[in-house]
């Protein structure tokens, strides 16, 4: 069993396993199309940054 919490405010974000926090992070970025001809940027989507612990 994993957490994902974040460093700052100690919030747990998520609970699971290794591979189902990663994907929780990874699903939650940010991704922002710009106006010209539709390149895509990717933004962390959290206020933290965020660590995955082991139990």
């Amino acid at each position: 069993m994993n957490q994902v919490i974040g460093l700052k405010s100690k919030t747990i974000y998520f609970e699971g396993d290794g591979i189902a926090c990663r994907r929780f992070i990874n699903q939650n970025s940010l991704t922002k199309k710009s106006k010209k001809g539709g390149e895509t940027k990717s933004a962390f989507g959290f206020s933290e940054a965020l660590r995955i612990i082991e139990l």
